[in-house]
């Protein structure tokens, strides 16, 4: 089975859609091969958002409600303004050449939703490589010489020119789900 992802790092959505599909998988002893497309919702130059009180209100009243209902922690972070994604998608590129694919794509999502760090800084970025076992200096330098900032932003490109939505958007095989399950209970059904 191949589950691919379009996601971005600073997506709430993505972060406990994601926490659902491992509980699922992990429910139903499954170990996909994963493929990870890149979407930023703040590629340069589009203006960073920022971390505001309404921001607090939604993500409370959305984002907080619907993870405590599936046992989920997450935190709203208050890296101000929110961190550019471009570096931590480059660094999966890295990542993969380890097989830490999923591995680096769930740390970088723990390290923003749960430790509220700055996962547009490379110091960051290479503290998760770090604690997955991943050459430290190798990764580092890849991103700060750019080895795959062309690679990311064709990549980038070409999934704005994808048919969906939202993100997360996922695709089982690469039939793309119609919507994406919120709840552990839809997913069992999709992986049976």
């Amino acid at each position: 089975m191949k589950i691919t992802i379009i996601l971005d790092f600073i997506c709430p959505y993505c972060f406990v859609g994601e926490k659902i599909l491992e509980k699922a998988l992990k429910e139903k002893n499954i170990t996909p091969e994963f493929k990870f497309l890149p979407y930023e919702l703040s590629p340069e130059p589009k203006p960073q958002a920022v971390v505001n009180e309404a921001g607090k209100i939604y993500f409370q009243k959305n984002i907080v409600e619907w993870a405590e209902s599936e046992n989920i922690l997450i935190n709203f972070p208050t890296v101000n303004p929110k961190p550019r994604t471009a570096l931590a998608f480059e660094g999966l590129y890295t990542a993969e050449k380890y097989n830490k694919g999923i591995e680096y794509i769930r740390e970088v999502l723990d390290a923003y939703w749960l430790h509220n760090r700055d996962i547009g800084n490379i110091n960051v970025l290479t503290d998760v490589a770090k604690n997955l076992g991943i050459p430290e200096n190798e990764f580092s330098e890849s991103l700060s010489s750019g080895e795959f900032k062309e690679q990311h932003y064709k990549l980038n490109l070409e999934v704005s020119d994808y048919d969906f939505d939202v993100v997360p958007t996922f695709y089982i095989d690469e039939v793309q789900l119609k919507n994406f399950p919120r709840r552990i209970e839809k997913w069992l059904e999709i992986l049976n």
